[in-house]
């Protein structure tokens, strides 16, 4: 049989083949639910402000400033001096050697994440990536055609990696370690020691790390520690943060990448300031809110956290309470992977599993193997951002849904 020929004059770039986002092209599904007159609970998307979490008064007056300042012009590719000013002195109070120059304020550390790519991988390199982790870094990837390859974490420990495999799975084309620190999608948290023995591997093997902290400030009870504060003096490691989470401003699309020890990527930090200059710069008003965002200390997140510590506890609570699925603790964040378990349900694939969750209870979550897990395991992440009568709602359909589905 022969291939049927396009039917449009021009075809989509291969390199696109395997570019996927789960977590919003399972969007498309829940679209067409609303479109039929039944409203979706979407509990797939992490964006505070869709659930009544706001940035601090002091953000939105210094972007509000920025604008009556004529803030409306291009900025350094780089972004303005005081920003870049106050995460090196932020970054640099949390043990992370950081000076202005390494600094580059970004659309959200998404595009930081690109940039990053962009500027160090060529077809073959290889990037080690957590399994399950954020989807957006294996569509980077394979777009520069590249290869991620997969370390585990442990649902049994955790959600924790083991270093051994780690570093067994370097070989001559590895470039990249992304570590997601709180992670998504699991909300776990490294310990200390995890981190400095991931940093002595990386370091020993002369590799790059990428080290995403977008969820940085959102940790129910221990201590977040930068996986930077563990570079010494011969590991880069390069750092993405921004607004969106740990301030409530998502949709501002403004973050950062700070890198250390840059002297032992010079070809690289002239990458990424190519780079830079290309997209011209990041959105200006918001940059002018990074000072007075860093300057907060944590008493704004007090009232935050409290309310996702009640929803985090609800979720842990009731997920465990239903015949057939399980979930362990986030430690920090505001997502929990549950377990539906195929000895109890009668569906093939976690896909398939959350298709007809949103077909018969028009409740959103995002499949496991989104994420990267095994399809055969059951997994599924749940965002526990609504309020509480929300979710009890939800956990009440998630438990119907269950009990007819033997």
């Amino acid at each position: 049989m022969t291939t049927p020929r396009s039917t449009s004059r021009f075809d989509a770039a291969s390199r696109l083949r395997n570019y996927s986002y789960a977590i919003l092209n399972i969007s498309e599904l829940a679209h067409r639910c609303e479109a039929s007159g039944r409203p979706v609970t979407h509990l797939n998307i992490g964006d505070p402000a869709l659930y009544g979490f706001h940035p601090p008064e002091e953000l939105t007056r210094a972007c509000i400033a920025a604008f009556e300042k004529n803030a409306h012009c291009y900025t350094a590719s780089c972004g303005i001096l005081p920003a870049r000013e106050a995460i090196a002195r932020e970054t640099a109070s949390r043990g992370m050697k950081t000076a202005p120059d390494d600094v580059i304020v970004t659309a959200g550390a998404t595009e930081a994440a690109d940039l990053l790519c962009t500027a160090m991988l060529n077809p073959g390199d290889e990037v080690l990536c957590p399994s399950p982790g954020y989807p957006l870094y294996a569509a980077l990837i394979g777009r520069q055609e590249a290869t991620c390859v997969s370390y585990r974490l442990d649902p049994a420990n955790r959600w924790l990696p083991d270093p051994q495999e780690i570093e067994r799975l370097i070989t001559r084309r590895t470039r990249l370690l992304v570590v997601i620190n709180p992670n998504n999608p699991t909300g776990s948290l490294y310990p200390p020691e995890l981190l400095a023995a991931i940093a002595d591997i990386a370091e020993r093997h002369n590799i790059v790390c990428l080290a995403d902290e977008v969820y940085r400030k959102l940790v129910y009870s221990q201590t977040h520690h930068p996986l930077a504060s563990f570079a010494g003096n011969d590991l880069c490691v390069v750092t993405l943060e921004s607004l969106s989470k740990n301030y409530m401003a998502a949709g501002w699309r403004t973050g950062w990448m700070t890198i250390t020890n840059s002297r032992l990527v010079p070809d690289i930090r002239a990458a990424l300031q190519k780079l830079a200059d290309a997209r011209v710069c990041a959105p200006a008003a918001p940059q002018y809110a990074i000072p007075a965002a860093l300057s907060l200390g944590n008493d704004y997140l007090a009232p935050v956290m409290e309310k996702l510590r009640e929803r985090r506890d609800l979720t842990v609570r009731m997920v465990n309470a239903i015949e057939g699925l399980s979930c362990s603790t986030p430690e920090a964040a505001f997502y929990v992977m549950a377990k539906a378990d195929p000895a109890v349900h009668r569906f093939a694939s976690d896909e398939e599993f959350i298709v007809e969750l949103l077909r018969k209870k028009q409740i959103l979550c995002v499949h496991g193997s989104g994420f990267g897990t095994d399809p055969s395991e059951g997994y599924f992440r749940i965002v526990y951002l609504p309020d509480t009568a929300t979710l009890e709602r939800v956990y009440a359909d998630l438990s119907d849904f269950l009990q007819h589905c033997r």
